[in-house]
């Protein structure tokens, strides 16, 4: 539960105050004005989460439809194969068929010239045939090479990113290992890596400020990733699905989210060399449970490290 009935309290305490107190109606006005403009600023940083939010979605997208192309021509090199090993095996019946004609023209000297021009003109026509079949094996094993070459070399860099991404957690694992029974976690799935933070080691209830002890973790978490420049870094916020509603900033389970993932991607670029471009923030708000039994793990930060996927694209539009 967030604190929200004594932050009302306290707005009606201030109007109270400034009402029977002796401060001038110019810095009333001065404090409204502040206020509106940090609500104008909250709304336009909550539209540019939601467009990098589109942006993550549409990546995560892109990613998948790669992964389908991927298994798509594994499916295809595998059916090349096999039309490899029926051209070849066409090939030899044509070679035998050859020999055996080859053979009894080589008995049929002495045949009339009718009979020994029909079997001229069979024989002409199987080593035709045998031309075009050794022709078009020929092309099928080149192909065949090329989609070989082409699927392991996207199986390196799969194997590639997933490396340096157990790699990358192995590292995270050492740098944060103070802070791994105070409600952090690193795993790593699908070549990417997920640091999860609770959110009582970074922030009070309610708040979108970070602790001193969360400020650290963070510090430490960006100086341990600040030269990955092969990983794009999303920072995402997540709530429990208390909802609340509030006539200030946060409003509700949406802004807080994105609020909070705003304020660590601001400590991660300020707390290292790490290269804002890579960096994203996104609110989720509360509907990306971990456990919808258990609301405290799902009130969390998670560090999503995504290896970047260029030369994966690239072979794939060949």
């Amino acid at each position: 539960m967030y604190p929200r009935p004594l932050h009302r309290f306290s707005s009606l305490a201030f109007v109270a105050l400034l009402l029977g107190g002796c401060v001038p109606m110019s810095q009333f006005t001065e404090v409204r004005d502040d206020r509106d403009e940090l609500d104008q600023n909250v709304a336009a940083l909550t539209e540019q989460v939601q467009a990098l939010q589109l942006m993550v979605s549409e990546k995560d997208g892109q990613a998948m439809e790669d992964a389908r192309k991927l298994e798509g021509l594994r499916a295809d090199t595998s059916s090349r194969g096999s039309q490899l090993r029926q051209c070849q095996l066409r090939n030899r019946e044509l070679e035998e068929l050859n020999a055996l004609l080859t053979s009894d023209l080589a008995s049929s000297r002495s045949a009339s010239g009718s009979e020994q021009a029909a079997l001229l003109e069979e024989l002409q026509r199987i080593r035709a045939d045998l031309q075009f079949q050794q022709d078009s094996l020929y092309a099928l094993e080149r192909d065949l090479r090329a989609r070989e070459a082409k699927v392991a070399e996207l199986t390196r860099l799969l194997e590639s990113q997933k490396a340096a991404g157990e790699a990358l957690k192995a590292r995270l694992t050492d740098a944060l290992f103070a802070f791994r029974n105070k409600g952090l976690e690193v795993e790593e799935r699908d070549g990417k890596v997920y640091v999860r933070l609770s959110s009582k080691l970074l922030f009070a209830s309610g708040s979108t400020a970070i602790d001193p002890e969360g400020r650290k973790a963070l510090s430490d978490l960006a100086r341990a990733i600040q030269d990955e420049s092969d990983f794009e870094v999303v920072v995402e916020g997540h709530t429990d699905d208390v909802a609340f509603s509030s006539p200030s900033s946060p409003k509700n389970n949406w802004e807080l989210s994105v609020l909070r993932a705003t304020a660590v991607v601001e400590v991660l670029s300020s707390a290292s060399s790490l290269n804002p471009e890579l960096l994203t923030a996104a609110g989720r708000s509360e509907f990306h449970p971990r456990d919808p039994e258990d609301r405290s793990r799902n009130r969390r930060i998670e560090v999503v490290l995504s290896p970047k996927l260029g030369g994966l694209y690239d072979l794939l539009d060949e």
